[in-house]
């Protein structure tokens, strides 16, 4: 019997061990590249005797932080570029204030500080090169402060140790076994598709969900990270830059699409507590007709651009009958008072703008996927220097506060530094410098910094066992490149897990900074113990000036995003320029909303109720564009005082967003209710063009009022909370 339970258990553990492989094999096989490409970038550093092959080494671990090509060789170029940058910086640093300790310690920490503002201002790989670009000053002016003429040897061996690096791991990451950008970014946008369609169901269904703006954040979290892998795929694949512009339209059409979503979402949820059953029966009806269409999601195996594409009928056929199936759901509700009816008509009219952007996503999706023959119309420095720059929407308080954390860190420090006269003070200094930039880009930037610092003490205690222990045993570099080897080995390993990237990274960077292989390799204990303790107290000044300095700046910091969510739709109802007004606002609200989405943790930021705000902001901002675009078209089919009107709604609505006061959103709803009445007593009777869109303008109205009375966005607390006071 236990030699049967033994044959029994044998396949059980074959497919454990299959399993636990197919998981784990990516993992080692991005393991052994960064081995290969750090021992590779060692051998030639040495080989042509350059100061420090450990810089190229941290090079290597660096940018192998990725497992895909394309986003090794980007993270491989911003970081040649902004090493450049920094080089240069450094070298005026040097030029200009190397006798005045002080003067050029303010002038460093102020250029840190401004590149982690500029890190933390930009997104993707610009921010990367603003972080290299801060660091790299560091690195390259302060070992030679006390000789300022060898700045120019230390940079260019610097930047030719660096360059050999990233060389070394862009090779290694598409020669050997590589793994490319673009199937892993045409899957997330796959999943993140079938994801809009299952959400779709959720957030529409009969039974409204109770965290349906989490779900939205998910989603925009995960286009998000379709956009990241997209500008690394630049890099790669020469097909992705050709339809680089169907992918922004496909980023466009998505947040369009989540935000009609919401609107709809928003016309059920108050249909659900002031309507009558027979009028939820037959918004619940229109609704269920369109869910009958859309998919729960991509089915596996067949091919999505032809799904995608088979939808694009149904929802077209769908939409043509809209009106048909509107006017019969009215017919039903003829004996219904006008206020119950009007649901119907919202209902309807919000289902018309989510049939018409999902079909635009569809065809987006589709357009995506096809090979586009168009000539490179720009170059490839333009396309790589222009990838998702939201200068327009990012929140510059959260850019502001990281830089002034980097600053006061870099100012600690080397004031310490200055005051003891330190010998290996610059150590410290370089490693605030470094790790406070690396904080900027992480998505606790506190956690972030204490992983760090263990990861360095870590680093350090093994660094000092191999450099003294080990590193005497031999004299032949096999046996060098062998024992270095597997320090990065764990540390690559940790890289791989999400939740221990920032403590491998630290752990691999501080221990190829501590051991500082050189030609020839030295043995000398009181300079590698003071090299590890000023590399600790530099990663523990800065955890402590991110942990410290305003670590609680959640609510600030969401005054600031609603701030900007406000004077978009302000300059919207104001700009007197209706050409472009509306390409204009609805893209910086775009990319204000995936800003929001993928704020870092840091920030402390609530995203949900600010997503929640700047999707009700974008179609408020849509209404007040398309209203004084209609008017310039049907002016005769409207009242005499309808100028009048609308300009002071316009300025009601101005009011209400740039002051947020409970009376100015009481004369919002005051101006937009007179509209609405001046509107209803518009001949609406005929089908002309005319007639259609004072029947849109009225539609509008009643969206704009729907979210002046929704008491949980954020847009409206002052309001809320003056009237709960009141009450």
């Amino acid at each position: 019997m236990n030699v049967d339970a033994g044959i029994a258990a044998w396949p059980r553990w074959r497919d454990e061990l299959r399993q636990y492989w197919s998981d784990d094999y990516p993992r080692f096989r991005h393991v052994a590249k960064v081995a290969i490409a750090a021992t590779l970038a060692m051998g030639l550093c040495m080989r042509l005797e350059l100061r420090g092959p450990g810089t190229a080494m941290v090079s290597c671990i660096v940018v192998l932080m990725f497992q895909q090509s394309g986003m090794v060789i980007a993270r491989g170029f911003y970081r040649g570029l902004g090493m450049v940058c920094g080089s240069l910086a450094g070298l005026v640093l040097v030029s200009l204030f190397s006798q005045a300790s002080w003067l050029f310690l303010l002038m460093l920490a102020a250029w840190i500080g401004l590149c982690v503002f500029g890190s933390s201002y930009f997104r993707n790989f610009q921010s990367y090169g603003f972080l290299l670009t801060g660091y790299a000053t560091a690195i390259t002016s302060l070992p030679t402060l006390s000789n300022p003429y060898g700045v120019f040897d230390n940079i260019v061996y610097t930047i030719s140790e660096v360059v050999i690096g990233v060389a070394c791991a862009s090779l290694v990451s598409a020669l050997i076994l590589p793994r490319r950008v673009a199937p892993d970014l045409y899957a997330a946008s796959t999943n993140n598709l079938g994801h809009l369609f299952a959400a779709s169901h959720t957030l529409l269904g009969a039974a409204l969900p109770k965290d349906g703006f989490g779900t939205m954040l998910d989603l925009l979290r995960e286009r998000a990270n379709v956009q990241s892998l997209r500008a690394g795929a630049v890099f790669e694949d020469p097909s992705i830059r050709l339809q680089h512009h169907a992918f922004i339209k496909l980023d466009a059409s998505f947040v369009d699409t989540l935000a009609s979503a919401h609107a709809l979402h928003q016309v059920i949820a108050q249909a659900s507590v002031e309507a009558s059953a027979r009028a939820m029966r037959a918004a619940n009806q229109l609704i269920g007709s369109l869910l009958a269409i859309v998919p729960n999601g991509i089915a596996p195996g067949a091919s999505p651009e032809r799904q995608v594409d088979a939808l694009s009928d149904p929802l077209a056929g769908f939409e043509r009958s809209l009106k048909g199936r509107i006017d019969a759901a009215l017919k039903e509700l003829e004996g219904e008072p006008a206020c119950q009816r009007v649901f119907i008509e919202m209902t309807g009219a919000a289902l018309h703008g989510f049939v018409g952007n999902l079909r635009e996503l569809c065809r987006s999706f589709v357009e995506a996927r096809r090979a586009d023959q168009r000539p490179w119309q720009q170059s490839v420095l333009r396309l790589i220097t222009h990838i998702d720059s939201t200068r327009a929407t990012s929140n510059r308080a959260a850019a502001i506060l990281n830089g002034m954390r980097a600053a006061a860190a870099v100012l600690s420090v080397g004031a310490m530094w200055l005051a003891s006269g330190w010998v290996g003070g610059s150590s410290a200094l370089v490693s605030v410098a470094i790790v406070s930039a690396l904080f900027t880009l992480a998505p606790d930037p506190v956690v972030a910094s204490w992983q760090m610092f263990c990861g360095c003490v870590a680093g350090a205690i093994t660094g000092f066992f191999i450099a003294f222990f080990v590193f005497p045993l031999f004299d032949s570099f096999p046996l060098l490149a062998a024992c270095m080897a597997f320090p990065i080995v764990v540390s690559s390993y940790l890289n791989t897990f999400p939740k221990t990237a920032t403590l491998g990274l630290g752990f691999g960077v501080f221990f190829c900074y501590t051991v500082n292989i050189a030609n020839p390799v030295t043995y000398h204990p009181a300079g590698f113990l003071d090299t590890a303790f000023g590399l600790s107290l530099g990663i523990a000044a800065a955890a402590v000036a991110f942990s410290t300095i305003v670590p609680l700046a959640g609510d600030w910091i969401s005054r600031q995003y609603l701030k900007q969510i406000r004077s978009l739709v302000t300059k919207s109802a104001r700009d007197d320029d209706l050409e472009d007004l509306s390409h204009r606002f609805e893209s910086g609200m775009r990319g204000f909303i995936m800003r929001i989405a993928s704020a870092p943790a840091g920030e402390r930021v609530d995203s949900t109720r600010l997503v929640a705000s700047a999707f009700a902001a974008l179609e408020v901002g849509r209404a007040m564009i398309a209203i004084r675009r209609d008017t310039a078209r049907v002016a005769a089919r409207l009242p005499d005082d309808w100028r009048a009107l609308q300009r002071e709604w316009l300025d009601a609505m101005a009011e209400v967003f740039s002051a947020a006061t409970a009376e100015a959103r009481d004369h919002a709803m005051s101006a937009t209710q007179q509209v609405k009445r001046a509107l209803s007593h518009v001949d609406l009777d005929d089908t002309t063009a005319d007639a259609l869109i004072a029947r849109r303008m009225r539609r509008l109205m009643h969206f704009t009022e729907l979210m002046l009375k929704d008491d949980t966005l954020p847009l409206w607390q002052t309001s809320a909370a003056s009237n709960g006071v009141s009450a």
